[in-house]
C-alpha cells in the first residue's frame, strides 16, 4: 500500500516537472534567441545554400533590421511574432511569425539578400524572382493602360 502511494506520488512530481519543463521550453523557443535558433536550425538541416555564420550573424541581422525598421515587416509594415506553431505543420504556422526571405531565390542566404518579414507574406511570395516582378508589374501596367 505504500508503495503504491509512493508511485503515485512520483508519477505527479515527474508530471509537475514536465509541465515545468514544457513551459521552459516554450518560453525560450518563443524568445528571440530561442526562435532564431529554429530558423538556423530550419536552414542548415534543410543544407539550404547559405552564407550565415550561425544563430548569432543572424540575430546580429535582425538587430539591423530593428534598429531600422522596428519588429516589423520590411514589405508589409505589419508587427512581427515570434509565437510557436499550432504544432501541425508549415500549414498551421502563425501568419506573422518571422521569416527569412531570400529577396533573389537563386541566390543564397546571405547578407544583403534576406529580408525580415511574415511567413505568411515569404509563403505567398515563394520563389518570385525580381525579374518575375518586372514582368508581372509590365503586363499589369500594359493591362490598366487600356482601361
Amino acid at each position: 500500500r505504500n508503495k503504491t502511494r509512493n508511485m503515485r506520488y512520483r508519477s505527479k512530481m515527474s508530471y509537475h516537472s514536465k509541465s515545468k519543463r514544457n513551459i521552459a521550453d516554450l518560453k525560450y523557443v518563443e524568445s528571440e534567441k530561442g526562435y532564431f535558433n529554429n530558423l538556423w536550425q530550419s536552414i542548415r538541416f534543410r543544407k539550404i545554400p547559405h552564407n550565415l555564420r550561425g544563430r548569432d550573424h543572424i540575430l546580429e541581422l535582425w538587430n539591423k533590421h530593428k534598429k531600422e525598421y522596428g519588429r516589423r515587416c520590411r514589405y508589409t509594415g505589419i508587427e512581427l511574432t515570434t509565437k510557436r506553431s499550432t504544432g501541425e505543420g508549415w500549414q498551421k504556422s502563425r501568419p506573422t511569425n518571422i521569416s527569412i526571405d531570400r529577396i533573389n531565390p537563386d541566390l543564397p542566404y546571405e547578407e544583403g539578400n534576406i529580408v525580415f518579414c511574415t511567413w505568411e507574406f515569404n509563403n505567398r511570395k515563394s520563389g518570385v524572382t525580381p525579374k518575375d516582378c518586372k514582368i508581372i508589374l509590365k503586363v499589369y501596367e500594359e493591362l490598366h493602360a487600356r482601361s
